[in-house]
């Protein structure tokens, strides 16, 4: 008698034959330790696992995973059952419990297909990170752990894999040292705003109606002239480099950087004419965007 193999059967006869799920090459995989008679003998942890599998295929995950938590509580020295866990949970991003299960199984049962499951998932747990970090004040400790993650992946990584694969990993790796790099710059920035008294800060805003403010950088010689009768904004302050226009002082909380003064502001305490300089691009992600400059007194 012959039937046909279906992926999460763990051992079928087919066409007189063996196969197990080692021979199945999707994107996930999980293996079979045949020398695990315990299993094989336990029909109903087969059918938990086999529950699992095609929940897990079918993208029901919470399901998956009471059934595969089913088939360990009946059979818990197996390393695929622990295997198929590791990918249930990466899928639903509980990634530190993922990786707990994927080292039970190699623990187990020492297997490349598992390695580079355990990988894949630090690969994403990476990326999920790096995103966390976007959403916060200060995202350099997500970063610094996004990047242990990259690189624990990265030596996790059996060797069979193609060169296509190791550059998607190394690719992440370069991704979030740029982004470390850039939040670093960013934080030290904020760092030397904070430390200065907030009426000798102004925003630049305004400069995209100037070609020449691509001139600016850190340290260039600004100064900023009152425009009392400015027919738009009577608080006016234009700023020059040189003699050149590049620019207005901020005078709103949607143009302006919050530790730096608006126009109004520096109405009382500035003269008609005062020397500046150009400080730096405060730069995080869309929402912080700013051109920074400092009043020399």
């Amino acid at each position: 008698m012959t039937w046909e193999w279906k992926i999460g059967d763990p051992v079928d006869d087919a066409n007189g034959g063996t196969m197990d799920a080692q021979n199945w090459h999707g994107d996930y995989y999980f293996e079979e330790d045949n020398r695990d008679e315990a299993r094989i003998n336990n029909s109903k942890s087969s059918q938990y696992s086999k529950k699992a599998w095609d929940y897990y295929m079918d993208f029901k995950d919470e399901k998956a995973l009471h059934y595969i938590n089913m088939a360990l509580d009946l059979d818990g020295r197996n390393s695929n059952n622990w295997n198929i866990k590791g990918l249930i949970l990466m899928s639903l991003k509980r990634y530190e419990q993922s990786q707990e299960c994927f080292d039970k199984s190699l623990q187990l049962y020492p297997d490349n297909i598992v390695y580079d499951n355990k990988a894949r998932m630090l690969l994403k747990w990476s990326a999920n990170l790096l995103q966390e970090s976007k959403n916060v004040s200060n995202g350099l400790n997500l970063l610094q752990k996004a990047e242990e993650k990259i690189i624990k992946a990265i030596n996790t990584l059996p060797g069979e894999n193609t060169e296509e694969i190791l550059d998607r990993y190394l690719n992440q790796r370069d991704t979030v040292s740029y982004y470390i790099r850039y939040e670093r710059e960013y934080q030290n920035n904020l760092e030397i705003l904070k430390a200065c008294d907030k009426y000798d800060l102004f925003t630049i805003t305004g400069t995209k109606f100037y070609e020449n403010s691509k001139k600016l950088y850190p340290g260039a010689a600004l100064k900023l002239l009152k425009e009392p009768d400015n027919e738009f904004d009577s608080d006016a302050i234009a700023i020059y480099f040189g003699d050149e226009k590049v620019g207005y002082v901020a005078n709103s909380d949607y143009t302006k950087h919050e530790l730096t003064a608006s126009a109004f502001e520096l109405q009382d305490k500035v003269p008609d004419s005062i020397q500046a300089e150009y400080l730096f691009f405060l730069s995080r992600y869309s929402p912080v965007q700013f051109n920074i400059g400092r009043i020399i007194r």
